[in-house]
Formats: C-alpha cells, structure tokens, sequence
C-alpha cells in the first residue's frame, strides 16, 4: 500500500473509541486540609447510548492547586484518570475564576486499551443566591486518544455547574453537567454530589 493511501485510510478509519471525560468541577479550590470524595452518574446519549458511574477522591494542594482521582466503569467497561486544576485567577469580585486542568488516564471499551492525555481550559464564577451558593462553570476539553488502531483529539464542550445548599454546607455539595461533541467525543449528562471531610468546600472564599 503507498502512502497515498494509508494516508486516506487513516483518515477514515472509524474508531470505536471516543472521549467521554467529563470535567465535574468548577474554578473554586479546595481548601488545602480538606478531602473530599464525590459520585457520579453519567447517562451517554450519541453514538453507543449508555450509562457509566464514576467516584473520585479530591484534595487541596495550595491556594490555586487540587488534585483529583477517579474510578469508574459501565458502557465505557473500565476508566481511571488521574487530574491537577490549577486556578492561577481567583473569583474576586466581577472577576471569574480562571484556569486549567489537565490529566491523564487509562481506559477499556470492549478490546480497546485507551491511554487518555486531556487538557481543559476552565472557567467559573460563583453567585450567591436565596436558593443556595451556585458556581456555573464552561470548559473545553482536548483529549488526545491512543488506541489500537487510532490516535487523536477529540474536543467537547462541557457546561455544569456546583450548588451548595445552605443547609448542606459543610457536608454535601451538588452539581450537573453537559457534555457535547465536538469531535469524536461522546455527549453526556451527568449529575454528581461530593462530601467534604473536616469543613466546607469553602466557596467564595
């Protein structure tokens, strides 16, 4: 086969693999003595439709650093992704929080081994309202793929958003999240609560 055409089957080679990380958290840090565990379900609603549940473990690292590490599986068999934010612009005053975050992770779908590096530009802003402290946040995901038979990024946009009930301070936190395709990426609701240990998350502060 000439370059010319393994050039044209690369081009179309139709991978079963696609990205479906979703981002789960807004520009707010976790304080540094705190740890915080979380859930996730995750409903996939394009291509192979389905379903994944995820758990993950979060700490400070400083003012502007938290680290994260997740574990999950379902329609996507079996995914672990290891992820730094960092935050270099807080949310002070009109300003938003803004960052990035980036990761990696190692994935199975079917007979697909799927090593995963992804970056994510972020921002947040957070409001306090009568209902509770909300912090919605956009993000746009670069995930580079590697598998078997194909190498990639995939992109996708993804929209949720943190809400704290004044009455869950302390102990539970909520939030929602959309994910849509861009390319080669999988779009996705997912709903997620966490649960600090020792205090509040501290937002907003």
């Amino acid at each position: 086969m000439n370059f010319a055409k393994y050039f044209v089957l690369c081009l179309f080679l139709s991978s079963t693999a696609h990205a479906y990380l979703s981002i789960l958290e807004s520009g707010e840090v976790l304080s540094s003595n705190l740890i915080q565990v979380g859930v996730e379900p995750q409903i996939l609603t394009n291509r192979e439709s389905g379903a994944n549940f995820d758990v993950f473990i979060e700490t400070g690292l400083n003012d502007s650093t938290s680290a994260r590490f997740l574990i999950g599986g379902g329609t996507i068999d079996f995914n672990s992704f290891a992820s730094v934010k960092w935050i270099p612009i807080p949310d002070v005053d009109n300003q938003p929080a803004m960052g990035f975050r980036a990761g990696i992770g190692f994935a199975r779908e079917d007979d697909d081994n799927i090593l995963q590096v992804q970056a994510a530009p972020l921002l947040s802003k957070n409001f306090d309202t009568e209902y509770g402290l909300t912090v919605p946040y956009i993000a746009v995901p670069f995930t580079y793929l590697n598998t078997k038979n194909d190498n990639y990024v995939a992109t996708n946009l993804a929209v949720g958003t943190e809400w704290q009930h004044p009455d869950l301070k302390g102990t539970m936190n909520l939030g929602a999240e959309v994910g849509v395709d861009l390319n080669k990426s999988y779009t996705y609701i997912s709903v997620f609560a966490t649960f600090p240990f020792e205090s509040s998350k501290g937002f907003g502060n």
